[in-house]
């Protein structure tokens, strides 16, 4: 498998609108090399299909079981599915994509599994809210120093953001991969300073 594949991992029902921007702008051709995209694929618990929150049906690529073991980055979806008992089944992909130093991110409830994990006691990070990475990370979680009251942190390899952060999470994820630069703070903009004022920030209006 090519390095420039980007794995999303949704679990049913997922939160489709906190990968959807990010996903589409992730297999754009930069600015500045048009040949330059990365590919994104789906992974879930198994190859059955699976349904958002808002109703879409996804089938995914890969199971954990057959996922491929080269790729950019690990992004975990948030949803209405990381405290099910059935979701622990992801952590040895997190821990293999850790091991290789790939980049891993998550966001919204996705924070609170990674905490239930240990995967955030030596990073700073964010999430929902404290209180749900304490009470559901249990003894597992030790870190409450370094959750940061921000919609999105990154340290190191490891992104996290909070569930009504998914442009925030996607532009540090888009500068993580170096997708590109100039390109990844225009998409930021448009998405957060509305269409005309980033039309007469760039000059095209």
């Amino acid at each position: 498998m090519k390095k420039d594949i980007v794995l999303f991992v949704l679990i049913e029902p997922f939160a489709d609108w906190e990968g959807a921007a990010l996903a589409a702008e992730l297999q754009k051709p930069s600015l500045d090399n048009p040949e330059k995209t990365f590919t994104v694929k789906t992974v879930s618990l198994s190859h059955e299909p699976i349904k958002s929150i808002g109703g879409f049906t996804v089938v995914p690529d890969y199971s954990l079981e057959d996922a491929p073991e080269d790729y950019a980055a690990l992004i975990l979806i948030g949803g209405d599915s990381w405290r099910k008992p059935e979701s622990a089944a992801v952590a040895a992909l997190v821990q293999q994509a850790l091991d290789k130093d790939v980049l891993v991110d998550a966001i919204c409830d996705s924070t609170t599994f990674m905490a239930k994990h240990g995967f955030l006691n030596s990073v700073r990070h964010t999430g929902n809210i404290l209180n749900d990475l304490t009470s559901f990370g249990g003894e597992a979680y030790t870190n409450k120093d370094g959750f940061e009251l921000e919609d999105a942190v990154r340290d190191g390899n490891l992104i996290t953001a909070n569930g009504n952060a998914q442009i925030q999470f996607g532009k540090l994820v888009l500068d993580a991969l170096n997708a590109d630069p100039e390109g990844n703070q225009m998409w930021f903009d448009f998405h957060t300073m509305g269409l005309h004022p980033a039309l007469r920030k760039y000059g095209w209006e």
